[in-house]
């Protein structure tokens, strides 16, 4: 498999890492120097032409395609699982920053104001969500995926259908043991009980909403997906296969992909994320802690942070 064995240590130390009442802190966005690092890359997201990335040490956004960079609010949280839903919502789980005195771990916290305030949903001081996932159509349904732990708050993944106020834990039969080795998860926009999981297996394929799980694809690794933001609602997402290696797009559910570009060697994306009213604007960030950006759909990128530098 093309840079599967290259890559595989970066992707392992990108999702196992970890992070070291707030909610009301509004201090008003500062301007990131350049030469500033960030660390640990944990989601991204358009809310309408702004670029939102969670890090280790808060968010920090960009009007501008990645020419200046802000932060969002004071919060200095480990902004660990963040996702954006198709409402506009934000979620996240993680860790609190030293300003912070939420538990820790988070649990379930929701922004509806792009990351200024979060309230606490669900689960504080019990679980610390590495992945989370809420269905492109139905912002009810949330997947989240518990890595470590034991007993009733342990590894498995956990179903919410009420927007993350209440939850049932699925212990999957398929997945790996080491859920650590499953880098990428994503509910099927018009049927929310298939999911779809990049695994260090290969892509696999849940119908009963986690339970069981059986191998889809084992010639391909994909790190990150999302769904396209149009009548298609077609998955888009970082596959690497024997041949080629880079932002590919399915119109069958994940059965078959479209090379659209964008190989990164022996870095990977482990996250995507396009613009709902203009779906040619993307932005990507990867397990080396870069962001690139598109303007014409995949055929061009600009990268505006490397390596986790601010240019």
């Amino acid at each position: 498999m093309k840079m599967l064995k290259t890559i595989a240590p970066i992707l392992l130390v990108g999702v196992v890492l970890v992070g070291c009442n707030s909610n009301e802190q509004t201090t008003e966005p500062t301007k990131i120097e350049g030469g500033k690092k960030i660390e640990h890359m944990h989601g991204l997201s358009f809310q309408d032409d702004t670029i939102f990335v969670a890090t280790h040490e808060g968010m920090i956004s960009t009007s501008d395609k990645g020419e200046s960079w802000y932060t969002v609010s004071s919060h200095d949280n480990d902004f660990m699982g963040y996702h954006a839903l198709s409402n506009g919502e934000m979620i996240t789980s993680g860790h609190p920053g030293k300003s912070s005195n939420l538990p820790d771990p988070l649990g379930l916290l929701k922004s509806t104001d792009n990351g200024i305030t979060w309230e606490e949903v669900s689960l504080q001081g019990k679980i610390d969500f590495h992945i989370l996932d809420a269905n492109y159509s139905n912002t009810d349904i949330i997947y989240g995926l518990n890595q470590m732990g034991s007993g009733k708050y342990g590894a498995g993944i956990f179903k919410s259908i009420d927007g993350g106020e209440n939850w049932d834990k699925i212990e999957p039969v398929g997945l790996p043991d080491d859920l650590h080795k499953i880098y990428t998860l994503i509910s099927q926009p018009n049927n929310d009980s298939e999911l779809l999981a990049g695994t260090q297996n290969g892509v696999m394929r849940s119908e009963d909403s986690g339970e069981t799980w059986e191998l889809l694809d084992g010639n391909r690794l994909i790190t990150a997906i999302t769904v396209m933001p149009n009548e298609s609602k077609d998955l888009v997402s970082y596959s690497i296969t024997q041949d080629e290696a880079g932002i590919m797009k399915s119109s069958d559910n994940g059965q078959t992909w479209d090379y659209i570009g964008l190989d990164l060697g022996e870095d990977a994306v482990n996250n995507i994320s396009i613009n709902a009213d203009n779906n040619n604007l993307m932005s990507v960030t990867t397990f080396n802690n870069s962001v690139y950006v598109t303007e014409d759909g995949g055929g061009n990128w600009k990268q505006t942070i490397d390596a986790g530098t601010i240019k």
